[in-house]
């Protein structure tokens, strides 16, 4: 991908490549196209909680750029073709999950002693940007309708109970 400007080779349509998506990430974007710039929000957001676990604000956050995800991606995706079977999480869901495992991943590099969970981290990551990429070529080719984007557990933070 061009440093240059926000740019994104045809094959991913309004998708970061894989390489790209962990750079915004990590905070080291090549590029100043929004999806760049929510993963790296995503990426800091996630870097955070691992300091406060319990910081519910964070998970509004997280909760609130998954939908702004969402919210645009469905706009430049091409229509999915009829009866192709449906997916289990949006875009802005899987992006975060990879951010999440980023920042697992790299936490467990600087912090954890025993290799074995280290080695689990990273592979965790690994299976994350596959699937990513997959996500990825079934989204561009219509072969997958996306769910809208839903906040989970964090929508009941307003709610009252009975």
């Amino acid at each position: 991908m061009q440093s240059s400007g926000s740019r994104v080779p045809p094959q991913y349509g309004p998708f970061l490549s894989p390489q790209d998506l962990l750079r915004a990430i990590s905070g080291s974007a090549e590029c100043n196209c929004p999806l760049s710039q929510w993963a790296g929000k995503l990426g800091s957001l996630y870097r955070a909680w691992l300091g406060d676990p319990s910081a519910a604000t964070i998970r509004h956050q997280v909760a609130g750029v998954v939908h702004e995800i969402d919210a645009w991606i469905g706009a430049q995706l091409p229509r999915p073709r009829a009866g192709t079977p449906r997916g289990t999480d949006s875009v802005g869901g899987v992006i975060a999950r990879v951010a999440e495992a980023s920042a697992c991943a790299h936490w467990a590099l600087h912090h954890m002693e025993d290799a074995v969970q280290r080695h689990r981290a990273w592979d965790h990551l690994a299976e994350m940007r596959e699937g990513y990429e997959d996500l990825v070529v079934l989204a561009m080719s219509g072969l997958i309708r996306l769910p809208k984007s839903w906040p989970g557990i964090s929508w009941l933070a307003g709610a009252t109970a009975k």
